[in-house]
């Protein structure tokens, strides 16, 4: 005979797989949606539109007002104001834009220098006046070479600083990272629009909060006798009571559109600090989000099966090359004009140069272990995240 009861737990159990595989599907379903939208035209016409909504709202209602407030007159200086405000806008939208729309670069098309093992050649040791010209692996006058990496998504072989974004579902050049504000991955191509986009947003935010700033410091002063006597019935103590206090002083001296005005100008200004600054900080250093991130994972092979692992500051050669490097050959007219300029070179992202003092850093590590011997020993370079491909052994 049978026992019922162990086809009662056959079937409880076969309900509560079947319960959860179609929780897993429902997540799955949910994450492609999802990842669908936010990487659809809409999402990012729909971004634009609230990007946009400080500078036009501020140069064609806040600014006029202000200036009145203000007293200034004369038509040059509000040829200043306005030429000022146009420029930083104008340039804060086709960044913004130009970082949506631009392919941030792919590598379809990206050979590795040596097809059989897919390994990319370290950039300069070939050139006579480079620190890396006399940097050779171990135990041979081998060039050094970065680690293999293989995409198994894309099927590819990965240069250095190259990463799959699993948004976009390929494989990025010089990948920054995948920003959800713009809908796009920022890399190779566009990560100089990116950077200029939080330069502009910033200027014009300064320069937007300065001027509500000063008519918001003159409302209130032509107020004072109504403020002492606000203060003294109703001022509230801590923090919340101190907001509570300059909301209140901002709404009930200020006019609507100067309140709502500086009220935006604050909340974008905390988030362009808040991501632009670290932005702006890493580009300048020659250095990626995901580098700052996930650091060290990228590799050198300096011998046979001996790697040793890439720290921040491999690439800086300085801020003035890091920025010619981000925004190409005509990088000083892009700060001034809303242009892309000339091309940049894919050679900059397929084979980046290191710094000199990346080369040094290399060197004492390859004598380190000439002395010392390798610090760790693995089974398998997939330890270290290294994937050699579908035929590495």
């Amino acid at each position: 005979g049978t026992d019922p009861s162990s086809h009662d737990g056959e079937s409880g159990c076969d309900a509560k797989c079947e319960k959860n595989h179609d929780l897993d599907k429902r997540r799955q379903v949910w994450q492609e949606r999802s990842r669908r939208w936010f990487t659809s035209r809409p999402w990012r016409w729909a971004m634009l539109v609230v990007a946009g909504f400080t500078p036009v709202f501020g140069i064609f209602v806040a600014l006029p007002e202000a200036l009145t407030i203000l007293r200034v007159t004369g038509a040059f200086h509000h040829l200043i104001h306005y030429t000022f405000a146009f420029w930083v806008a104008i340039q804060f939208f086709y960044n913004f834009y130009s970082a949506q729309q631009t392919d941030p670069g792919g590598i379809t098309h990206v050979l590795p220098t040596f097809a059989a093992t897919g390994q990319f050649l370290l950039a300069g040791i070939d050139d006579d006046e480079s620190d890396a010209s006399n940097c050779r692996q171990m135990y041979s006058q081998d060039p050094l070479l970065y680690a293999p990496s293989f995409c198994d998504h894309c099927k590819l072989w990965k240069p250095p600083r190259t990463h799959h974004c699993s948004m976009c579902r390929r494989c990025v050049l010089r990948m920054d990272h995948h920003c959800p504000f713009v809908g796009n991955c920022i890399g190779f191509r566009n990560h100089g629009n990116f950077v200029l986009m939080y330069v502009y947003a910033f200027l014009g935010l300064v320069y937007a909060l300065i001027l509500c700033s000063l008519v918001a410091w003159q409302n209130r002063f032509e107020h004072a006798k109504h403020h002492i006597a606000m203060s003294r019935s109703h001022m509230l103590i801590g923090m919340t009571g101190m907001m509570t206090n300059l909301a209140y002083q901002v709404f009930i001296y200020n006019s609507l559109t100067i309140a709502v005005q500086l009220v935006v100008t604050v909340v974008a200004l905390a988030a362009v600090m808040g991501f632009g600054i670290p932005a702006m900080y890493y580009a300048s250093v020659g250095q990626t989000m995901l580098e700052t991130m996930f650091p060290m994972k990228e590799y050198v092979q300096i011998g046979p099966h001996i790697y040793v692992p890439l720290g921040n500051g491999f690439y800086n050669r300085g801020y003035r090359q890091n920025v010619q490097d981000l925004l190409g050959p005509s990088w000083k007219l892009r700060l001034i004009l809303p242009v892309q300029g000339a091309p940049i070179n894919p050679q900059v992202a397929i084979a980046p140069r290191p710094s000199d003092t990346g080369i040094e850093a290399l060197k004492e590590r390859i004598a380190q272990v000439q002395r010392e011997g390798v610090r760790r020993e693995v089974q398998s370079t997939e330890e270290l995240g290294i994937n050699e491909g579908p035929d590495g052994k």
